[in-house]
């Protein structure tokens, strides 16, 4: 069995290294599965309380090869592969190979027509990583929105410097977004729903959650990704967000689950 896919769009390519960029803020290893119709990932952060998955169906690649009838899992040290990532100019396209016969291994090519830009070649050693798939069920969601990414992202680092829990509390009329500590005090962002691109809530609904500001943060680091992100909230259950990957209307994203902090009072 092997693997062959390429990125030729540079807008593609940035986007497939930022999302190695900030996958160790969650996890030093992950397996990426490479099956026959997408590429996917889904990993847990060390203390337990996120997961993020990873779709890239296979027309997002220029090219995706997927010789085999199985899923092809490889364990590769996160920090490692974005470095690699990492040192490629803006102007190279990008190259993934995997064999059965090197199964120890996974190489990536640089390559670029301007010939004042020398091409790359990597090997990187993989590992074997013990963890199971979590089947996470559809639900629906009691309330949704989806906001600017760098907007969203700005707001969550001011709400950190006053604590390390987010309430967001949501209405049929706004949706407000606070952050209170002893130490620093209180800080309260009022988000009018007309300000936002898209709001559903059910009807008479009101929603009180609360969240991990720091693991919100490190989700946030995600925001050049997608101009913007959807937040699905519904009670008793993780908070999910969305990046869509749109830029060549294919049905790529980056999906967060972050599990509610639990009220002791």
């Amino acid at each position: 069995m092997s693997i062959n896919i390429a990125i030729n769009d540079f807008q593609s390519a940035d986007a497939f290294t930022q999302i190695f960029q900030h996958a160790r803020l969650f996890t030093d290893h992950i397996n990426i599965l490479f099956e026959q119709g997408r590429m996917y990932i889904q990993s847990m952060d060390s203390t337990r309380v996120s997961i993020f998955e990873v779709y890239l169906p296979s027309e997002w690649f220029c090219k995706y090869d997927h010789q085999g009838e199985t899923t092809i899992t490889l364990g590769i040290n996160s920090t490692m592969l974005f470095k690699v990532l990492n040192t490629r100019d803006k102007n190279q396209t990008l190259n993934i190979t995997f064999d059965t016969e090197n199964e120890d291994k996974l190489y990536l090519y640089f390559s670029s027509d301007d010939k004042s830009i020398f091409d790359k070649n990597f090997e990187l050693p993989l590992i074997d990583i013990d963890s199971e798939l979590m089947a996470i069920p559809e639900s629906e969601s009691d309330a949704e929105f989806a906001i600017s990414s760098a907007n969203f992202a700005s707001i969550i680092n001011q709400l950190k410097l006053f604590g390390d829990t987010i309430e967001i509390n949501c209405t049929e009329e706004k949706i407000e977004l606070l952050s209170i500590s002893q130490e620093s005090g209180k800080m309260t962002v009022d988000i009018d729903i007309d300000d936002l691109t898209s709001y559903s809530i059910n009807e008479g609904e009101t929603m009180h959650l609360s969240f991990s500001l720091n693991i919100l943060h490190n989700i946030c680091q995600y925001n050049k990704l997608s101009k913007e992100m959807e937040l699905h909230l519904t009670k008793n259950f993780p908070l999910k967000l969305i990046y869509h990957l749109n830029n060549n209307n294919s049905d790529a994203k980056l999906v967060f689950y972050l599990a509610p902090k639990i009220d002791d009072n």
